[in-house]
């Protein structure tokens, strides 16, 4: 895994637990990132929850490439 693929994935992973505990009650993610750092996908959120996480990560973190 590249730096920057590890930067995101440990960013969403701060998302996750800090702002969004509530998705992380009974559910272990399985966080994916492609090797450009350009695509997260997160399993056992829905499309909503996917979407409100990347928007997060898009204003907050500086990931305005992140699709």
């Amino acid at each position: 895994m590249t730096p920057q693929q590890e930067k995101l994935q440990q960013d969403a992973i701060e998302v996750l637990a800090k702002r969004m505990p509530f998705l992380n009650k009974d559910n272990a993610h399985t966080i994916t990132v492609e090797p450009d750092a350009s695509q997260l996908t997160v399993a056992g959120l829905d499309d909503e929850e996917e979407t409100i996480l990347k928007e997060i990560l898009r204003k907050e973190y500086g990931y305005s490439h992140l699709k």
